[in-house]
């Protein structure tokens, strides 16, 4: 790669929303970004899933393209110990990133959709093709030294000839790890995860590994437990109820797939599940306070797609959904309101966390879709319109439903100042730091970022 320093240092330039209600927007600590180098070459198109913290770091995943543009599984670890600056991070630059890891084989399908650290290891969750058409739930340990393959491990479907796949993994009090997502799922209809879409058959399960398999360094022949669900499709995300041992899993039903939530104890044993079906696509889930919220995006390609944030109780009964987004720039020149009453502008939210007692933060991307549905006189003033290069959108909210603060995001090129010339960016999965900053994890037109709030 040449020139890099002259096409990619950059500066970050935020688009800040009028204040809702007096506090203050938080301001971003430090921004790293990342280009396909990491993860497979100029082509490898890859993109950050989710985000995890270690000791020392932090640990960006998703899946990128290898040579015949199919997909592999990948991780980057970036060091704590980088100026709190906005970096471009790669081996030709004063600052880099720790390592990266590429897992996968030409041809055949691989990807990495959640994490846990435990022990100086991270454990990789994900999918990998292996038989033509055959698609298995995928774990890998990795030493967080240095991105080396502990070892790795396989878990077919039960039914024969099917497919299925890791989505979501937790640490649990005893240090074992509780991981949901699809099996027994026609391998066709295995799309993707995640932003990347969704499966359309097979069923949820749950699936325990205890601390001694992680600890050792031979891979576990079995897991300790496995459970299915039937009646749902998939797990997207399994998350601790405050520090018990019952746990949430973020679920949905067969199509027509409504949001559902299962409430299951620490051996897996289904304790309730219920549907919401004015929620939408269901994506994330989060236990704060006394209740549980879940994040998703509601709408379609005709009507337009807003975040949508549902709040249950513990046992279960819908409190309240709202909706959120159509974020508006009020002194951007070519803002539009009519492109709003269009319904152009979608909101996909994919993560939600809470901030100690403060409140809930939900992570989404924010943009207009396809200027080409619009009536003829509008289309010149759509095409024009800044929103039609994504940006990450955070919200933060308090327990009412109420925005505390919300905060868009992008950066322009040096020279390239003009808001309306911007490299797409989303945020994709939201996490709190030890130290108590926002973490998101950002995927970009070019490559990966890590964003860290203040």
């Amino acid at each position: 790669m040449s020139n890099i320093k002259n096409i990619f240092l950059f500066f970050i330039f935020f688009f800040n929303l009028n204040n809702l209600n007096g506090q203050e927007i938080p301001k971003t600590k430090s921004y790293y970004v990342v280009d396909s180098f990491c993860c497979g070459g100029e082509d490898s198109d890859p993109h950050a899933v989710f985000g995890v913290e270690s000791l020392d770091g932090y640990i960006l995943l998703g899946k990128s393209l290898d040579d015949t543009y199919t997909e592999n599984g990948f991780a980057v670890k970036i060091s704590k110990n980088l100026p709190d600056e906005k970096l471009f991070l790669h081996p030709d630059e004063e600052e880099t990133f720790d390592w990266s890891l590429v897992d996968g084989e030409n041809g055949m399908r691989e990807g990495f959709n959640s994490a846990v650290v435990f022990n100086e290891h991270i454990f990789i969750a994900g999918y990998k093709e292996t038989k033509k058409n055959i698609i298995d739930r995928y774990l890998i340990k990795v030493d967080l030294s240095d991105g080396k393959v502990v070892w790795s491990k396989t878990f077919p479907s039960k039914s024969n000839k099917k497919s299925s796949a890791f989505e979501s993994v937790i640490l649990t009090n005893e240090n074992g790890i509780l991981l949901t997502g699809v099996t027994n799922s026609s391998y066709d209809e295995l799309e993707g995860f995640k932003s990347y879409g969704n499966p359309t058959s097979g069923n949820a399960f749950s699936m325990y590994l205890s601390s001694e398999t992680l600890i050792s360094n031979d891979p576990p022949l079995n897991p300790n437990w496995e459970k299915q669900y039937k009646n749902s499709l998939t797990g997207k995300s399994i998350k601790n109820i405050n520090g018990s041992n019952d746990f949430l899993i973020a679920s949905s039903s067969h199509e027509p797939t409504v949001a559902k939530v299962l409430k299951i104890d620490k051996d897996g044993n289904l304790i309730w599940d219920k549907k919401y079906p004015n929620h939408g696509e269901i994506t994330d889930i989060i236990s704060f306070q006394d209740s549980f919220y879940l994040s998703g995006h509601n709408g379609s390609h005709k009507t337009g797609i807003d975040g949508s944030i549902t709040k249950i109780s513990s046992d279960g009964k819908k409190i309240w959904n709202k909706s959120y987004g159509n974020t508006k720039e009020v002194n951007h020149d070519f803002f539009e309101e009519s492109l709003v009453e269009n319904n152009l502008i979608f909101d996909e939210c994919w993560s939600i966390t809470n901030i100690l007692n403060e409140g809930i933060v939900m992570a989404c991307g924010t943009g207009i879709e396809e200027c080409e549905s619009v009536p003829e006189n509008t289309q010149a003033k759509c095409e024009e319109d800044p929103r039609t290069t994504w940006r990450s959108y955070l919200v933060k909210i308090d327990s009412n439903g109420d925005i505390i603060w919300e905060k868009t995001g992008s950066f322009t090129f040096p020279g390239e100042e003009d808001t309306d010339d911007l490299p797409s960016t989303a945020s994709e999965w939201i996490f709190i730091t030890q130290e108590g900053n926002v973490a998101s994890i950002i995927d970009l037109a070019f490559g990966i970022g890590l964003e860290i709030i203040e």
